[in-house]
């Protein structure tokens, strides 16, 4: 057993609170100026601590906000997390489980394009959009953002490599096919993955603005980090403690998606990263 000396715990928790610290400062911040009144928010030197609690800020956000923009935040991460679950599970397995040929070498090849960055791949992506006819739809907001699978199939590969081979022996020797080993032991075994994996995707999507501001120019099919952004462009009617408030509210949902996940966010992950 391995016994930590005192200075050198005390250092760990040290230097976790120090980060912690500089990671939760700019959230900190958001949420005091999101309950400031317009003067002290400008005013200089800032104020650590707001010294009158201004609650009306929230009824004011909210009347900002646009339902529409929010309804299809919701829509799209939605969508994006599901479908992307539908294409990243089962190939995740089929490379971990499944031999046939060229299985390493399409390995490889997710493995590489996860490295390249989506800003390379923008304009031949909106070409094809384009070209398909699909600028201001739903599918070509949707499908350009699932087919980034990458990450969720190297995750998900990652995952099943541990899952024993005598467990799966086993359900074929009582008569299962594949289809039923998978749907019966396979995906309720990878909860823990899912929960991780759900978690990441809806945030990514949500916070999501280079290709909806691309892919759409329908103030109906606005989504609400682009919503939020109009906020710079209307500094006179919008003052910056409103505007605060309002980015503050769309944080919301990904925090209570969040923290009922985070336990299985870290467990779900721990298996991609032992190899």
């Amino acid at each position: 057993m391995t016994v930590v000396r005192p200075s050198r715990r005390i250092g760990q928790i040290g230097l976790i609170l120090f980060i912690g610290a500089i990671v939760g400062l700019p959230f900190y911040w958001l949420v005091i100026s999101s309950l400031k009144t317009p003067i002290e928010v400008a005013a200089y030197p800032p104020t650590w601590f707001p010294r009158e609690f201004r609650w009306q800020n929230i009824p004011d956000a909210l009347a900002l906000l646009s339902t529409t923009a929010v309804v299809n935040s919701v829509i799209f991460a939605v969508s994006v997390t599901l479908l992307q679950l539908c294409l990243v599970v089962p190939t995740g397995f089929a490379l971990a489980k499944i031999p046939f040929p060229g299985r390493r070498a399409l390995l490889w090849m997710f493995i590489i394009t996860f490295f390249v960055p989506f800003q390379v791949l923008l304009i031949p992506t909106f070409l094809i959009v384009r070209d398909l006819g699909w600028i201001d739809t739903w599918p070509g907001l949707v499908l350009p953002i699932v087919a980034q699978t990458s990450f969720g199939v190297f995750v998900f590969r990652q995952f099943y490599v541990d899952l024993p081979d005598d467990l799966l022996e086993a359900a074929r020797m009582d008569g299962a096919h594949l289809g039923q080993i998978f749907l019966r032991i396979v995906v309720p075994l990878s909860l823990p993955a899912i929960a991780a994996y759900v978690s990441v995707t809806v945030l990514t999507a949500w916070n999501m603005f280079i290709w909806p501001l691309v892919a759409t120019t329908d103030l109906s099919l606005r989504v609400l980090p682009i919503a939020l952004s109009a906020f710079v462009t209307q500094r006179a009617q919008v003052t910056a403690n409103i505007a605060m408030m309002a980015v503050l509210i769309s944080t919301l949902p990904i925090v209570a998606i969040f923290i009922p996940l985070q336990r299985y966010f870290v467990s779900g992950l721990v298996g991609a990263v032992k190899e």
